[in-house]
């Protein structure tokens, strides 16, 4: 007979109930609730099970915001070294997708920080370029690229916005059987 606590008999009293627990596991918490009479009211149902799901919702959250963010800076800076090259063509596709991804991070206000993030950005790799030695842009080209990118930002910011607004009405649409 393998005794266990009742945090672990916790643990596996959800997978019992669901029938996808092992027979070993089975076997185990079946000898701790013939012991136990808090773990075997839980069972029953008589007590609900404590759960910590917003505590997981919330650090998947802070994942998902995380990971997106770097996303964001990622493709910020690979979109402005596009600038000066051949695949320049390319940041019509990049920004409005960086626009989606800012709407998700920063709802409406991605229609300011974004643009403000691409200027800081956009300046920081110009100034790096000239310190460099290399090719760089003039103060005017670099506002006028900027403007030109937050541009194709904020129509993805647009179109991730307004399908929000669509699914979230639609959803509502759905709940009360309209």
């Amino acid at each position: 007979m393998i005794k266990i606590t009742c945090d672990i008999c916790m643990d596996l009293l959800p997978l019992v109930q669901d029938n996808v627990a092992s027979a070993d596991s089975i076997t185990v918490v079946k000898q701790h609730l013939e012991t136990c009479s808090e773990c075997r009211a839980m069972f029953e149902g008589q007590i609900p099970i404590p759960s910590n799901n917003n505590q997981i919702i919330k650090k998947l959250q802070r994942k998902t915001y995380t990971f997106l963010s770097m996303v964001l800076m990622f493709g910020i800076f690979f979109g402005l070294s596009l600038t000066a090259t051949n695949e320049l063509f390319l940041n019509s596709l990049i920004m409005p997708i960086l626009g989606c991804i800012g709407y998700y991070l920063f709802q409406w206000k991605t229609l300011y920080i974004t643009p403000i993030l691409l200027l800081i950005t956009h300046f920081i790799i110009n100034t790096f370029d000239l310190i460099r030695g290399l090719e760089y842009l003039d103060i005017l080209s670099l506002f006028m690229w900027t403007a030109i990118y937050s541009f194709f930002s904020i129509i993805g910011t647009m179109i991730a916005g307004l399908t929000h607004f669509a699914l979230r009405k639609h959803s509502g649409d759905m709940s009360r059987g309209i």
